[in-house]
This record gives structure tokens, sequence and C-alpha cells, in this order.
């Protein structure tokens, strides 16, 4: 049975269109239902990439829904919303088993990536990765998802393997003619990348297309992140506007020289008011700053059976020092060998 797109499970008439709507510009087809019963009934009858499950619904629970998913298809990935952010329910969720969590109201943005991440973590990992070649390691990479385009078409594509002249992908089969030209777009740590594309050749698998495509000269960057984002393994102390309580403490997973994304063990509220002090060890040397900030995104996830959140923060801009280190940072990775 062929993979067909995502089940969405949400009976907010509003929430269900802007949702599908945006699955379908990154090229997913989106299947919508509002009831338990009918989500079991579509569980039932096809496989699907991706489940987004609402935890409070109208006819009854998504507990009742997530629990057959888990029984039927447990390699699916789930992304649970919803309005509450520390309840029995959530909790019940986390332990019979869901990839994300995101709490009302979410940024479309950080839905969207969610979803690339979980579809690009689910396909096996291949022995060459596109990291070789004209510089495609910033993100689509062996296992990544990106976008095929024409003027009338969008599919989403897995990247499978690359040399110094072509790449291969795989997309779900659909009837020919075939397009002899694609535009690929993909997302980068620090922008929306897209290049046009010759098919050398495109073969019928047993549930899927293999492309093989060219590469070409220029990959150009539609779009910049105002502030690239670098990874980097540190700790932060965070501390919550308004609670006496001791700071949280927290993994640092990301900087930019207005933003910063942590790991947490403890939910933070959206738009809540922040204070982080931050420190790693870099490839050049010690990065630390102390700034307040706004959190803009939290992201629920299972690590090792136990509840984590990535928490995305707006900072005000870093110290000088701060950015001097980042800058540096950036400099010696683009020229490491």
């Amino acid at each position: 049975m062929p993979e067909i797109g995502v089940l969405l499970v949400e009976d907010e008439r509003l929430l269900d269109r802007v949702v599908a709507d945006a699955l379908r510009t990154i090229g997913l087809s989106c299947e919508t239902v509002v009831s338990v019963d009918e989500a079991l009934q579509r569980l039932q009858q096809n496989r699907y990439l991706l489940l987004i499950l609402d935890l409070r619904l109208r006819s009854g629970s998504g507990i009742e829904v997530l629990q057959y998913a888990r029984r039927m298809v447990p390699q699916m990935p789930v992304i649970l919303i919803t309005a509450y952010m520390a309840t029995g329910e959530v909790h019940q969720a986390l332990t019979i088993g869901v990839d994300a969590v995101l709490y009302k109201p979410f940024d479309i943005d950080t839905l969207l990536a969610t979803v690339r991440r979980l579809l690009s973590a689910c396909v096996p990992s291949f022995s060459t990765g596109l990291g070789a070649g004209r510089g495609l390691s910033c993100w689509l990479r062996s296992g990544a998802i990106a976008l095929l385009k024409t003027g009338t078409q969008a599919v989403v594509c897995r990247a499978h393997s690359v040399d110094e002249y072509w790449f291969s992908a795989d997309t779900e089969r659909f009837d020919p003619p075939y397009p002899q030209a694609w535009t690929v777009e993909w997302t980068g740590s620090d922008g929306l990348y897209s290049f046009r594309t010759r098919v050398i050749e495109v073969a019928a698998q047993e549930e899927s297309l293999r492309w093989v495509l060219q590469l070409p000269r220029v990959i150009r960057r539609q779009q910049r992140r105002r502030h690239p984002r670098l990874q980097v393994a540190g700790h932060a102390l965070v501390s919550i506007a308004g609670r006496p309580q001791r700071g949280l403490e927290a993994d640092l997973l990301d900087v930019s020289v207005a933003g910063a994304c942590i790991a947490s063990s403890e939910p933070l509220h959206r738009n809540a008011t922040v204070y982080l002090d931050a420190q790693a060890l870099t490839e050049v040397g010690s990065l630390t700053f102390q700034r307040e900030g706004v959190v803009r995104s939290v992201v629920a996830y299972v690590e090792h059976g136990v509840p984590r959140y990535r928490v995305g923060v707006q900072l005000q801009p870093l110290p000088v020092k701060a950015r001097q280190v980042l800058s540096a940072l950036r400099r010696h990775r683009l020229f490491a060998p």
C-alpha cells in the first residue's frame, strides 16, 4: 500500500484549512478528518507518511487515535497539537509515543520545519551522502526532503545520492508523461535554495520513482535568513520572568546574533520573557553571553523515553564579543578541510 501524504485530525475548521494549505506549499498532500471514527477508518484504509493529531476533539480524545496508529503503523511519525501545556493527556500521549508536540497557537513555519525534520529522520540513511559535489551539504543530503516543482506540479522528493555532476532522488509514483526539467527547492541553515535541473533518467521502483538529475553550475539562494544559525554544543541557565524559583538548566543547540535554540526538560510558554545565561566551547574558543529574549516556538519530543522541549528564543542582539566568536566560527567552518 503506497504512502499518500499527511493525515490531519483536527476539528477546528479554520486551523485545518491553514495547516493543509501550508503542507501543500511544500508538496505534501493532506487529508483532513474531524472525528475519532473518521480518523480510525482512514488509518485502516490508507498508509500515511505522517499523522498530525489534535489531542482534544469534540467527538472524543485523540489518545484513541494515537493508540491505534502506534499499534498499526508504529514507524509513522506523529505530531500532536494541543492548547494544553501540561495535562495528564499530554503525558499519556508522550508515554504512548509521539515524535513532536506543538502548542497552540503555533507558527506555521515551526510546523513545516518539524514536518521536514521528521520526514527526513524517518528515511533510512544511504551509504553515499549529498555532502560531496557542489556545495549541497548545507541541507540537501542523503535522506533529506526537498521539493521538485514545475509550472503546474510539485512533488516531494527524498535525496538519495550524488556525485560531481548528477544526483538522484525518489518521489511517489505518478502517471507519465514525466517532466524533462524540475526546479529543486530545499531549506538550508541560512536560507531557501533553489536550482533548475534537467532530468537524465527516471525509473519506476516498486512504490516510487527514482530520478537522476543534473547538478547545475550555480545554486541560487532564493531567500536568506536575516541571521544564519550555527550549531553549537553548550549549556544555558534559563530564568523565566515572573518566576522566583531558580533557573532552568537547558542544552544550547544553535545560536545566531539575535536568537538561540535550547532543549529543556520543562516546557516554556510561547511569548514568555526569559533570560539566558549561555556558554559553549566551539572550535574557535568560548562563546558566552547573557541576554533577555522572548520564546517564539516550542516543540516537544521524546528522547530516550523522556519528554524534552526544543525552544526557539528571539534574543536582544548579542554582545560584540559573542558576535565576533560567531563570525569567526562561521569562517572556520566554511574554510575547514
